[in-house]
């Protein structure tokens, strides 16, 4: 067996499906639980670093915020000193108190403007400087980090103004400020350490660094948000720096050369808008996650190491008892019940499997051998046989050693109908041998008289088929006769028509005759009318007379002629209505010639149909006394058959006793 078709069979057994379906549970289980505890570890070292980052911003702000309100309350208080204001002490006395206040705090310098921003110790003009505006206002500041015109270095000024007798709200007579150390700022920057590689600086208002670690940004007021501008890799600190001057807290993420870091800023209360903020990378903070990780990874290995060892013990205990009983089962499957059954030495269900496997194996042993001997008794003919093991014939096996002893009994009771249905055959046979020889006999005088009948039928049928041919001969000549009769009606009757026309042109010359009657009157006396005319015209009309004597002459002779042609159409006419009667009453005879020889053709073909109906019944009666000597002829030999079969089934029956005989069959 191949190495993919045993990984196969493993996963496909119940070992494999415990192994594989517990370990999966366990290890998805864990790394769930290892996934989970990861991010939430993470989650609140996030939170945790972020409230912290946050909370330490908010302290370094208001450190500062202390820091700067300190030097301003010095300033303040020194603006409120009248000896500075007063113009009777001398600058002497002036520079000693300053001196002596620089000393006890531990500043760098301190100097007294007047009111036009002259120094009063050295005559610089400081007028152009945002502090001293401010400060002449009546305002204590603290300036932007710039360049000293003193030492030529960046310097922070906290400047107050001096009021006029040392009395608040008064007049502002000059200014004073006093100069902190230059890096007191970065030295709060430095002291604020929130890992190993972070950091903390200080924006203005409009985004420079102000306070850094790092000096040289200080100097060259070095400015991200502008850098950007021109620098992409800036714009994720300089979103930051954009929050941080617009005078908001927060806290948030950005990459800077490459490296993920994280700042926390807060405002700085009381300043011209400057701000605080706190990096550090996020590697700084990450160790004790990883650890974390690491840690839980570790456990995670461990614990699914004893799973696996923990899940292939049980597997084994559950499994090889399933498979050895399942391999026993199989192999009596496949018809073997010799094999041993395997021994289970548990106490739990597989070795209730087992004891159930050895019953079944005992059991289809002990059922097999049993049905072995009773069916091949059966097949030794010896059907007075019982079962040896009928105990174990139990629940739905029991249904077996019934059927069994169906089949015994059924197959007995049959052999036993056999032998009495042997003995009722032979004496059948020879009863139905000696019926059959004499049907023969009557069958062959039968066939004798069935071949007179058939001669006689013959020529019954050829005398009917001669008179069919005779009925139809004259029908054919009956129809002739009467086609011809229907000719001559439809002549007369043509003829008919043309008298009837005839009579109808003989009206209307009567009507011209008429017409031209009246045209003979008209002319009459139109002529009459011109004789009196040309008698009134004297010899003028007597040609016109003469004309009208002709015209009248003609009149008369018309007339003459309408008479004479009247006459002879009336005449004419007389004989057409004679001509016309006659052809009526001949038509009238000729219709009664034509429906008699319809009545005879129509019996003559009814004789000839008939005749046809008559031949046909003769033919079919012929045919059918030719199949009833055949069958008569077929019953002859099969009575002659069947009497022979009878002899050989008397034989048969006899040689069927002698088989049945055989047997040992048992009482039912």
């Amino acid at each position: 067996m191949k190495i993919s078709e045993l990984k196969k069979a493993y996963h496909e057994s119940i070992k494999g499906k415990i192994t594989v379906s517990v370990l999966a549970l366990v290890i998805i289980s864990l790394m769930i639980l290892g996934i989970v505890s990861s991010v939430l570890n993470s989650h609140s070292t996030n939170s945790t670093l972020e409230r912290n980052m946050a909370a330490t911003a908010k302290v370094a702000s208001e450190r500062v915020e202390w820091e700067m309100t300190s030097y301003r309350n010095l300033a303040a208080d020194l603006g409120l000193m009248a000896r500075l204001s007063n113009e009777d002490v001398s600058v002497e006395e002036k520079q000693e108190i300053i001196d002596e206040r620089v000393k006890a705090n531990e500043l760098v310098r301190g100097n007294i403007l007047d009111k036009n921003g002259i120094s009063i110790f050295s005559g610089e003009d400081f007028s152009d400087r945002d502090y001293f505006q401010k400060a002449m206002k009546g305002e204590s500041c603290v300036s932007e980090p710039l360049m000293s015109k003193v030492t030529g270095k960046i310097s922070i000024i906290i400047a107050a103004p001096i009021w006029k007798d040392g009395t608040l709200g008064t007049e502002v007579t000059g200014v004073v400020y006093i100069v902190p150390e230059e890096t007191f700022l970065n030295d709060i920057m430095v002291s604020i350490n929130v890992s190993k590689n972070g950091s903390a600086y200080m924006l203005d208002s409009q985004g420079n660094v102000v306070a850094h670690k790092n000096m040289e940004l200080v100097e060259k007021q070095d400015n991200s948000i502008e850098e950007a501008k021109t620098n992409s890799k800036l714009k994720p600190v300089a979103k930051l720096e954009e929050k941080m001057i617009a005078g908001e807290s927060g806290f948030g993420t950005y990459r800077y050369g490459g490296i993920k870091k994280i700042m926390a800023y807060a405002p700085i209360e009381n300043s011209s808008g400057w701000s605080i903020a706190i990096t550090a990378p996020v590697s700084d903070f990450n160790i004790e996650t990883i650890v974390g990780i690491v840690l839980t990874i570790l456990i995670m290995g461990t614990a699914i190491a004893i799973a696996v060892v923990m899940v292939k013990r049980l597997a084994e205990n559950i499994g090889t008892p399933i498979r050895m009983c399942a391999e026993r089962l199989e192999t009596l499957a496949k018809g073997d019940l010799h094999t041993e059954i395997p021994q289970i030495t548990s106490e739990d269900e597989t070795r209730v499997l087992a004891d159930a496997t050895q019953t079944i194996v005992d059991g289809m042993g002990k059922m097999i051998g049993d049905i072995k001997y009773l069916l091949g008794a059966m097949a030794d003919n010896n059907f007075d046989v019982s079962s040896q093991a009928l105990e174990y014939y139990v629940g739905d096996f029991e249904e077996v050693i019934v059927a069994i002893r169906k089949i015994n009994h059924s197959l007995t009771g049959t052999l036993e109908h056999i032998r009495e249905s042997a003995e009722q055959v032979g004496l059948g046979s020879a009863q139905l041998a000696e019926s059959g020889q004499a049907l023969a006999e009557g069958a062959t005088d039968q066939a004798a008289s069935v071949e007179e009948l058939l001669a006689t039928v013959n020529d019954v049928t050829e005398q009917v088929d001669r008179n069919t041919k005779n009925a139809v001969s004259t029908s054919k000549k009956a129809d002739s006769i009467g086609q011809q009769a229907r000719t001559s009606s439809a002549c007369i009757a043509e003829m008919t028509k043309a008298m009837k026309k005839i009579n109808e042109a003989s009206m209307e010359i009567a009507n011209v005759i008429q017409t031209i009657e009246e045209i003979a009157d008209q002319t009459n006396l139109l002529s009459l009318n011109a004789s009196i005319e040309a008698a009134r015209a004297g010899e003028v009309g007597r040609g016109f007379a003469v004309v009208a004597g002709e015209i009248g002459h003609l009149a008369s002779q018309s007339s003459e002629a309408v008479v004479n042609t009247r006459e002879l159409i009336e005449a004419a006419l007389t004989e057409v209505n004679s001509g016309n009667k006659i052809a009526d009453d001949m038509a009238k005879a000729l219709q009664s010639v034509i429906d008699g020889m319809a009545e005879i053709v129509k019996a003559v073909e009814d004789v000839a149909e008939n005749s046809n109906e008559q031949n046909g019944s003769m033919q079919q009666i012929n045919i059918a006394i030719e199949q009833i000597s055949e069958v008569v002829q077929s019953n002859s030999a099969a009575a002659q058959e069947s009497s022979a079969t009878s002899q050989e089934l008397s034989a048969q029956a006899t040689e069927l006793n002698e088989m049945i005989d055989q047997f040992q069959l048992a009482d039912i």
